[in-house]
């Protein structure tokens, strides 16, 4: 993601203006789509922040890599990596724990939830979507990035993490609805909650 450039340079790592442009234009696909969470599963601890120069050496600089330096700043800035903190972390190992221990658990059909509560922009969501990431990578090298369901001669699309956004008024049928509209599949708005739930297990 970063080009080569010489010692000497203060803003050695900085990637071109090209490159810059296009992580600020590129298009990113809904996370609340299978390609949009494998996007950010491959994607969201990649960006390398802009490196820390003194405002003397800014000064210093040619105009046109001002330009670039800024215009990676703000990129930056716009997308900064969340802070291991001891909550986040404690989370963080909360949410793996509880869905590895949901994946061995053969006859009993409860699965043991999670809810994290906190202000706004508080990282909850950044916290759940890292962790659920990290789970996921785990989960398809064990299965060497096949579904372990699927049948002989097949191919299906392994989802061991699903994203779906809701509202606060969310009931258990615009859930479901939710759902599967992550693996696109078609609703009908006259299914009753039973047919939607069956219609989820199918889908997952």
């Amino acid at each position: 993601m970063t080009r080569a450039l010489s010692h000497d340079d203060p803003l050695d790592g900085l990637p071109s203006r090209a490159r810059i442009a296009e992580l600020i234009l590129g298009s990113r696909p809904p996370l609340d789509t299978y390609v949009g969470w494998q996007h950010y599963r491959t994607h969201y601890d990649l960006l390398v922040p802009a490196p820390t120069i003194s405002p003397q050496k800014w000064s210093m600089l040619p105009e046109s890599r001002r330009y670039d330096y800024d215009l990676y700043r703000e990129l930056t800035n716009a997308n900064l990596p969340l802070q291991d903190t001891p909550m986040h972390d404690k989370v963080g190992k909360l949410i793996r724990r509880r869905l590895s221990g949901n994946t061995r658990k053969k006859n009993d059909p409860t699965r043991a939830g999670i809810m994290i509560s906190g202000w706004g922009n508080y990282g909850k969501t950044a916290s759940v979507c890292s962790a659920g990431a990290v789970f996921e990578k785990q989960w398809l090298e064990l299965h060497s990035h096949l579904n372990p369901q699927a049948l002989p001669g097949t191919r299906d699309l392994h989802a061991p993490i699903v994203y779906v956004s809701t509202p606060v008024t969310a009931t258990p049928k615009s859930l479901c609805t939710s759902i599967l509209g992550f693996f696109r599949a078609p609703t009908r708005k006259s299914a009753t909650l039973p047919e939607l739930v069956r219609q989820v297990a199918d889908s997952l």
